[in-house]
């Protein structure tokens, strides 16, 4: 329990759950995997695009030979483990510094008050 509450609000959808429900920022496990699912889906959509952008330059500038392939393609996994993960970190600050996610609404907004 955080500062002798029993419950507290979720910044994302204002519902009430106990402290302890919580992470640091407040925030519901439903508004975490939210969070969370759009940050994946972003993040494969950026690591995609820069392979494919990695790949073009490497096969329109650079020439790969044969000898080298398996370097080259252990650079292009390594680009999209990295350049994801980035995305992910930053498009759920994104979402955190906004203070809502898109798929979860409040119970304000769904009840009309």
């Amino acid at each position: 329990m955080r500062f002798g509450a029993s419950e507290i609000r979720c910044r994302s959808c204002q519902q009430l759950y106990p402290g302890g429900d919580l992470d640091r920022y407040l925030w519901c496990p439903a508004c975490r995997n939210e969070v969370r699912r759009h940050g994946i889906a972003w993040a494969r959509g950026i690591g995609i695009v820069a392979c494919a952008g990695l790949a073009t330059y490497l096969l329109l500038r650079v020439h790969p030979s044969r000898s080298y392939l398996p370097f080259y393609l252990i650079m292009l996994a390594m680009t999209y483990l990295l350049i994801s993960r980035i995305a992910m970190a930053v498009v759920q600050g994104y979402y955190r510094a906004r203070g809502r996610v898109v798929g979860v609404e409040s119970r304000d907004e769904e009840s009309g008050s």
